[in-house]
């Protein structure tokens, strides 16, 4: 099997080189990363960058890190993927012939985007002593037949298995998985597992199931409460009580707890949506900064009480409030001339805040920040590297941000190259 996959990437790569490939993505296929370095250089400043060869040599990037990552770290390169897994199918496809825990991953990840069958999945690896191929069984069991093995594989010993069980448990939306998913949502070891479990009680919903998550958000910390919220705000929770819940915690109660529960009103569009616009209008006025934040982020921009609320808090003296609510009207229309002004000034300061600001210019397609992003190319950071090339490519600037896909750093040749592909796809 790994000896078909090694002859399926020699001749993809060898086609794609033998077809007016540039240099500098023949290079990433197969030079070092020192030689990447000098050829993207030297392809940028003899302006040879231009979008489509930037594209082809994102996904030279992104394919080399996915054949070459090994253990924990090929798994997380597969990961890192997920957002623009499409044009990297025939990369993927190759991956999973192997047999290691990130050739799991890749199958999981075909499986998702459709490319792979789920009774073949489910029959194959259902009872695999790897916990990564068989949580690739579990993640497929979505079918109805397969309800038993799947709230077996609720309470795995692996906490991938029981991970991907419970996802496919969010799918299924069986209510003969609700015991199951609720002992799971209050007693795995795991958070993640917890949320999915959740999540899946939500999704099976029923007055039971609103009840019980009830119960539940007694002892639960906040994070698992915010997923509480989630689980009530879909659809089958939502009509069998979930409403009801989240209008009482918008209105009785402070915190990211009352404005997530506010944004789910509004969201669900029902006769509370009101209610839950008014609480975000509120936190946007009144709250803590981390309540002022997430509803300016939340509230939508249709409503015109909302924006005259974000642009009051833009006006702000506390300039992490002031970034975000500039931003946000970076994209409205109306109030775009002035939030770019404001966002200017903010983006002179070297720390977190002028970031924010300077990808919010990038965002809003403010070319003057370009010089600001391409100076952070080189910044100690790895977020800020990342940051400042997406921002570049926001602005169609791909040659400068191509220097981001020969950085020394995995991760953000990964994500810089996944971003190229996603706005492609």
């Amino acid at each position: 099997m790994r000896a078909r996959s090694a002859h399926f990437l020699i001749g993809l790569t060898l086609s794609i080189a033998g077809c007016g490939t540039a240099q500098v993505v023949d290079t990433a296929l197969h030079g070092d990363l020192a030689s990447l370095k000098r050829d993207v250089q030297r392809s940028r400043e003899s302006g040879r960058l231009d979008k489509s060869t930037v594209e082809d040599l994102a996904w030279a990037v992104a394919g080399r890190e996915l054949r070459s990552a090994s253990g924990n770290a090929a798994v997380e390169r597969v990961r890192d993927v997920r957002t623009c897994a499409r044009p990297l199918l025939r990369v993927l496809e190759a991956r999973a012939e192997q047999a290691d825990d990130a050739a799991a991953e890749a199958t999981a990840t075909l499986f998702e985007l459709g490319q792979r069958n789920a009774r073949e999945l489910v029959m194959r690896h259902r009872d695999s002593s790897s916990g990564a191929w068989r949580a690739v069984g579990a993640r497929a069991a979505v079918d109805k037949e397969y309800g038993p093995l799947r709230r077996k594989l609720f309470a795995d010993p692996d906490e991938r298995v029981r991970r991907a069980a419970l996802r496919a448990g969010v799918e299924a939306r069986s209510v003969d998985d609700l015991d199951a998913a609720l002992e799971a949502a209050r007693l795995d070891p795991d958070a993640v597992s917890r949320g999915h479990a959740t999540r899946t009680v939500g999704a099976i919903g029923g007055e039971r199931a609103v009840q019980a998550l009830k119960d539940h958000w007694v002892r639960a910390d906040e994070p698992t409460r915010i997923t509480i919220i989630d689980a009530w705000a879909m659809p089958a929770s939502y009509k069998a009580g979930g409403e009801h819940e989240l209008t009482t915690i918008a209105e009785n109660q402070h915190g990211t707890l009352a404005v997530t529960a506010a944004s789910a009103l509004v969201r669900t569009r029902g006769r509370y949506a009101g209610s839950g616009l008014a609480a975000l209008i509120r936190a946007i006025g009144q709250g803590t900064e981390t309540e002022r934040r997430l509803a300016i982020q939340l509230a939508p921009l249709s409503d015109k009480d909302v924006v005259a609320a974000i642009e009051k808090a833009s006006k702000d003296p506390d300039r992490e409030v002031k970034v975000m609510a500039l931003a946000r009207l970076a994209s409205d229309g109306a109030h775009k001339a002035k939030a770019l002004e404001g966002l200017r000034e903010l983006a002179k300061k070297d720390d977190d805040l002028g970031l924010e600001a300077r990808a919010a210019l990038a965002e809003a397609g403010d070319s003057g920040v370009k010089k600001q992003l391409t100076d952070l190319l080189g910044a100690p950071k790895a977020r800020t590297r990342t940051v400042a090339a997406r921002g570049l490519l926001s602005l169609g600037d791909y040659p400068s941000a191509a220097t981001a896909l020969a950085d020394d750093d995995p991760g953000v040749r990964t994500a810089v190259a996944c971003a190229v592909l996603a706005a492609r796809d």
